[in-house]
């Protein structure tokens, strides 16, 4: 059966939606028989009236429940209600949930199940129905597929119209060859990710990310996914967006394998020592975000002038062993990139060297829209007995940081060292000038004319 003949097929939609009917019974309870065994009710069953009709209901061959009343339906009051009944449908926006399997019905053949905020289904919902072929499911409020079990050689199952969320593993919907589900090719994502894209291409993606993971043993315990799915610059195909989770998996050093299109790459927790292969890998230029949280990193003077860290997005280095880095080549770097958003580094042992500390804390209060935690970076002093004090860099002043100590003596010798030598070249200027004079005027510097 085509999708349009099921359409026109679609009884319930042309019974409950009747506008005449609607007038005719609105807000009350009622069931109407009609010639050929059609059974059409209204708003639910009422227990007494269907006990003096019982008859009838035994001879109904069509059972159609518009506007249920209820959050669940109970399939199994079909089997003393209609035990006849060969094609059942039911409507109402308020019922989310068949409360349990369909009892074994020997002529139900079709089952149109629509309009309702049913949202999940077992896969044994259907399996006690011998003969049936035909299960409509279009319309609902269906979320995720399962492989139903049937009875019959055959059945053709359609479901577009569901607000399917494909974060869902519904990779088997690729691999099945029975044929049943006849609309598979038309149902189309509805959750945030990949809204608006057919499922069967989503799935088809997730598999083949899937295949990438497990086909690499040094990422084969990772777990990999798509954070999102768009449609590239041409507008012809779809290009993943994926994610890699390696967190805590006791890595000495950054994977040197990671699926294509990785953008971002979780890595914390590990111990992992330096960040050589973001300069060096081609797979790492695509990667935007990577977190380094709780490794141990003691520089990350290599990114200098990459071109990872001119395009990078969300750098995180807290937790490591980082002590000092070359803030002009952050500097320089947040200048160049564009698309720089967040940049992590607290937890650090920043040693609070003059100069450095001094630096630290201009590079800090200029980006600290983009070095979020900023606030929490702290810098430790070394006191005479070698205990650490730990200070915030963002509120540091020059005497906390640039007291006369081991750390800093070298730049006073600097000092000194200039002094005296600008002294000296005062003093030869001096002898060269009373020099000059003397050879042109023969008179003798005044000092020496006042000397006995």
């Amino acid at each position: 059966m085509s999708l349009k003949n099921l359409a026109v097929d679609n009884v319930i939609i042309a019974e409950c939606s009747d506008p005449a009917r609607l007038r005719m019974f609105e807000g009350k309870q009622h069931c109407s028989f009609e010639p050929g065994g059609r059974t059409v009710c209204f708003r639910g069953l009422d227990t007494r009236r269907t006990l003096h009709s019982q008859g009838r209901f035994n001879r109904t061959k069509e059972l159609i429940l518009c506007d249920w009343p209820t959050q669940r339906f109970d399939p199994r009051e079909l089997a003393e209600l209609v035990p006849n009944v060969e094609k059942f449908a039911i409507t109402g926006e308020r019922m989310w949930m068949l409360k349990y399997d369909f009892p074994p019905l020997m002529n139900l053949w079709a089952i149109n199940i629509t309009g309702t905020k049913l949202n999940q289904t077992r896969a044994s919902s259907f399996q006690r129905l011998p003969a049936l072929r035909q299960l409509n499911m279009r319309g609902n409020a269906l979320v995720e597929i399962v492989p139903f079990v049937f009875r019959s050689a055959h059945v053709d199952i359609y479901l577009q119209g569901n607000p399917w969320n494909c974060t869902n593993d519904m990779i088997w919907l690729l691999e099945e060859r029975s044929g049943f589900y006849a609309d598979k090719s038309l149902l189309v994502c509805k959750d945030w990710k990949y809204t608006g894209r057919p499922m069967v291409t989503a799935m088809e993606y997730k598999r083949v990310l899937r295949e990438h993971c497990r086909s690499h043993e040094e990422i084969r315990n990772c777990t990999c996914r798509i954070s999102y799915l768009r449609l590239s610059d041409s507008g012809k195909a779809f290009q993943p967006m994926v994610t890699v989770n390696c967190t805590g998996k006791e890595f000495y050093r950054l994977p040197s394998y990671l699926p294509p299109n990785t953008t971002v790459l979780h890595v914390a927790n590990n111990r992992i020592t330096e960040v050589e292969l973001l300069t060096r890998v081609e797979l790492y230029m695509q990667v935007k975000d990577i977190y380094l949280d709780n490794n141990n990193i003691t520089s990350i003077d290599i990114l200098e002038d990459s071109e990872w860290l001119d395009n990078f997005r969300i750098l995180s280095l807290r937790g490591n062993q980082i002590k000092r880095i070359r803030v002009y080549t952050m500097e320089h770097a947040l200048q160049r990139n564009a698309h720089v958003g967040m940049l992590f580094l607290s937890d650090n042992p920043w040693r609070c060297g003059c100069r450095f500390a001094t630096r630290m804390q201009e590079f800090l209060r200029k980006h600290e829209s983009v070095v979020v935690d900023s606030r929490n970076i702290t810098c430790y002093t070394l006191n005479d007995e070698g205990h650490k004090s730990f200070l915030p860099v963002m509120t540091l002043t020059p005497n906390d940081v640039c007291r006369e100590t081991e750390d800093n003596r070298a730049a006073i010798y600097d000092v000194m060292s200039i002094v005296f030598a600008s002294l000296i070249a005062l003093i030869f200027t001096k002898l060269a000038y009373d020099y000059y004079i003397y050879r042109k005027y023969g008179k003798l510097p005044w000092l020496i004319m006042k000397m006995p």
